[in-house]
């Protein structure tokens, strides 16, 4: 089975301030990763979550029903949080990258994986921790060309990811589908869109309007 999904967090045990979250702060991370990461089985799970502090009362398990969940017990926070946010950045990139490789290589060498996963991991160190990307099912344009509409994911340290709507008519509006910054996968939330005559409307799986635009 190919990862799908990919999350990193603090562990239950870990002592920190409230106000510090990993799962927020490694957001964009994780998700870039998984943009740029190709169709790959790293141990047959679809969802990994790499938890970083003492393990606790908390369960490992590794691959079952398609999960895998393994702690980073010596992450050490006080040398994080030390660090500018460029380099924390850098810190937990490379600490999911061990950790993947930790997974892909326990049960012997898997050459292939672990080729995957540093290309991947050098990949984002190469975007500077910043991406965007055009999301092309929700992209509309107006029989009469009047309207442009453009949707496009945001992901950075600043916003986490967050989703955007770029109408170009009249005048060129940038407006946020959301509060930002949001630390929330959106890909499957934002289904599919519509454009009418007076307005633009964004619909969940079930056919909710989750976001919509009048002119």
């Amino acid at each position: 089975m190919n990862l799908s999904m990919l999350i990193l967090q603090e562990s239950d045990a870990a002592a920190l301030n409230e106000s510090i979250c990993i799962r927020h702060l490694g957001h964009h991370i994780t998700q870039i990763f998984m943009t740029l990461l190709p169709k790959v089985n790293i141990n047959g799970s679809s969802k990994i979550v790499v938890s970083l502090g003492p393990r606790g009362d908390e369960d490992v398990f590794d691959n079952v029903l398609g999960v895998t969940n393994i702690f980073t017990e010596d992450f050490d926070f006080k040398l994080f949080l030390s660090l500018d946010r460029l380099n924390q950045d850098k810190k937990l990139l490379e600490t999911l990258r061990n950790a993947l490789i930790d997974i892909a290589t326990k049960k012997g060498i898997n050459e292939a994986t672990v080729e995957v996963i540093n290309s991947t991991a050098d990949s984002v160190l190469e975007t500077n921790f910043q991406l965007e990307t055009s999301i092309k099912k929700l992209a509309k344009n107006s029989k009469d060309k009047t309207h442009k509409i453009a949707i496009f994911r945001l992901l950075n340290a600043e916003v986490g990811e967050s989703w955007y709507c770029n109408v170009q008519g009249p005048t060129k509006n940038k407006t946020w589908m959301h509060e930002v910054p949001s630390f929330i996968d959106r890909s499957d939330f934002f289904k599919s869109a519509e454009l009418h005559e007076n307005n633009y409307k964004v619909k969940n799986r079930l056919g909710n309007v989750v976001f919509e635009l009048t002119f």
